[in-house]
């Protein structure tokens, strides 16, 4: 999973309680704060109401922030840029740097002011800012604020994607983790539905081919028996042609088996006959042939 989608699912999600203790974790590192000391009450009226609410600040930098992000309703992108201007300032400071209670009030709002008014179109005045603080600072403490920022980033107020990354990254990584073990699960999910198609499949398919087996074996019966059928049925009309055949054909009627076998067993040759004829007349009747010949000689001779 890339940084820019994780990048991109962080900044749809509202703002969360870890996001305000990051960033005040963060505010925190970059300055250390002088502790203040406890002024006798008889010197406070020397004091304005607006340095006496600067030395004394009677609210936390957690809630400060929550504030700002209610009166404002900055969102999460604009918010979160933030850190991006926060570790610049640490990176730019002197580590030896000391400010007052209200310093980090001061850096914080003035790095969600310049991200503001450099991420948005329109963004909320200097006057509402100071309004949005409860009186905490005034505006020309804003304004100071915020030029003194401006001024020690040289104008680089611009927040680069790596930038943004490498700020976020304690966020990123849970949504990462997050996103990889969903792709797991989800292809496992494929896997376990592939498998089980797979297996649908091919009980479909050995019952399928079991069906088929059987639909061949009654085709091949149903050929047969259409093949009998037509060898049948060919050889009835075959029989029934050669008998209207010869029906047509006179003196062509068939002769059964039986009749014809009779016929040539009780019959003789013609020839046959004749010559047993000649044979029972004999010799007597050819002399009395050659006498009558003779006598006819005679009187043809007269």
């Amino acid at each position: 999973m890339s940084d820019r989608e994780a990048l991109r699912i962080f900044s749809r999600q509202p703002v969360s309680l870890d996001m305000i203790n990051f960033l005040v974790a963060t505010t925190n590192s970059i300055i250390q704060v002088k502790p203040l000391k406890k002024h006798h009450s008889r010197h406070h009226h020397h004091l304005s109401p607006s340095r006496i609410i600067s030395i004394n600040p009677t609210i936390s930098l957690a809630n400060f922030i929550k504030n700002l992000i209610a009166y404002s309703n900055v969102q999460t992108p604009t918010l979160m840029a933030t850190l991006v201007y926060l570790n610049k300032l640490r990176n730019l400071l002197p580590a030896n740097a000391v400010g007052m209670e209200t310093t980090r009030h001061r850096i914080f709002l003035s790095a969600l002011i310049v991200a503001a008014k450099s991420l948005n179109d329109s963004s909320p005045l200097n006057k509402h800012w100071t309004k949005y603080t409860d009186g905490l600072l005034d505006l020309d403490e804003v304004n100071l604020a915020e030029r003194e920022l401006i001024n020690i980033l040289e104008w680089n107020v611009t927040v680069k994607h790596e930038e943004l990354v490498v700020a976020l990254q304690p966020f990123l990584i849970g949504i990462k983790s997050k996103l990889l073990q969903q792709q797991e699960y989800e292809s496992l999910q494929r896997i376990n539905y592939y498998r089980l198609l797979q297996r649908a499949t091919g009980s479909n398919y050995s019952i399928g081919s079991s069906n088929y087996s059987l639909g061949s074996s009654s085709s091949s019966i149903s050929s047969h028996l259409s093949l009998s059928h037509s060898a049948s049925t060919d050889s009835l009309v075959n029989e029934n042609l050669n008998e209207a055949y010869s029906e047509k054909q006179p003196g062509s009627k068939r002769i059964p088996l039986a009749n014809k076998s009779n016929t040539v067993l009780g019959s003789r040759p013609m020839i046959k006959k004749k010559r047993s004829i000649m044979s029972f007349i004999g010799p007597s009747s050819s002399s009395g042939s050659s006498s009558g010949t003779s006598t006819a000689n005679r009187i043809i001779a007269a």
